[in-house]
């Protein structure tokens, strides 16, 4: 089992529930972080929490490195944070994720060691948003040759350079991630009487619940036999229709008006393409490997978040 996890990221909406459990579960847990005061406010009982630039490796940085079995890469800022955002906000994004990477890839060549792991979020806009497909599409399918799968495939092209010094590489491409705090925005406009789908609704809206994100995680992480990419996606993924219709049933409130495409974009930017242009994404490689997912329907996962008074749960 791998014992010392180095995760960069480790106070967002992935980092802070994994943290948790690798720590519950025993590991220990080197936090890098550019804000360490407010680092062990969020992320409690962590080993180290180590100063974190992505443009250069600290001493420390370098040190703790040296001596870690596995190196999560989680950081980045989020799309859909109520903000309008630009293509140029997204390939700026990218930019400082590949620079990211790039950096502790090179810290860890510096002190190579056998039996290594590297885990780095993706997205499932590696597929591209610019054609329509309704077949499923699992990891063998190419990069997208739009702007949004090219500028995953360069954050992935980083990653998987660690292979070149022996480090066993995963690639999670993740889905749209549901928490209770990730669906507060639809919620409330359900109970305001919107909140429906946006357009015709008939693009996929690929799905996961926050526990099966992160056991998908800990399995990259103690599965040798896992490595490449990942798509961190439920089973059955929906369209963006019944993705509104099966929320209001959730919360008692009816789905039923729909959202003009040049409305939403006007509000969420290039942003939208992920809402309007969805692909029918399926964890192939996971069901392939046996890896069971706690939360199959969307139903089941909506309920488990936004039903219960104990939210955010990362235990299936």
């Amino acid at each position: 089992m791998t014992e010392r996890i180095v995760v960069v990221g480790a106070t967002g909406a992935i980092g802070r529930p994994l943290c948790e459990r690798l720590i519950r579960s025993g590991y220990q847990v080197v936090v890098f972080t550019r804000d360490a005061e407010r680092a062990k406010q969020v992320v409690i009982d962590a080993d180290s929490y180590v100063p974190w630039a992505p443009e250069e490796l600290s001493t420390e940085a370098i040190a703790q490195l040296g001596s870690a079995d596995a190196v999560v890469y989680l950081a980045g800022a989020p799309l859909f944070d109520g903000r309008r955002h630009t293509r140029g906000d997204v390939e700026h994004e990218t930019a400082a994720r590949v620079r990211g990477i790039e950096t502790l890839v090179t810290g860890l060549a510096e002190r190579p060691r056998p039996g290594r792991t590297l885990i780095s979020a993706s997205s499932i806009g590696y597929y591209g948003y610019a054609d329509r497909a309704d077949d499923p599409i699992d990891e063998s399918h190419p990069a997208g040759t739009d702007w949004w799968g090219q500028s995953s495939a360069a954050i992935e092209r980083s990653a998987f350079a660690a292979q070149h010094d022996g480090i066993r590489t995963v690639v999670v491409r993740t889905a749209y991630v549901l928490t209770a705090d990730s669906l507060q925005a639809q919620v409330a406009q359900l109970q305001r009487g919107f909140g429906g789908w946006i357009g015709l609704g008939q693009r996929w809206t690929p799905w996961i619940h926050i526990a099966d994100e992160i056991e998908i995680i800990i399995a990259a992480l103690e599965r040798t036999e896992l490595q490449g990419p990942l798509n961190a996606s439920a089973p059955n993924p929906v369209r963006a229709r019944e993705f509104a219709r099966s929320l209001g049933r959730a919360i008692g409130h009816r789905a039923w008006l729909p959202v003009p495409t040049p409305l939403a974009r006007m509000g969420l930017g290039v942003v939208t393409d992920i809402i309007t242009r969805g692909k029918r994404v399926v964890p192939g490689a996971l069901t392939s490997k046996g890896f069971r997912f706690a939360f199959t329907t969307l139903d089941d996962a909506l309920g488990d978040l936004l039903s219960t008074p104990t939210r955010n749960t990362v235990t299936p």
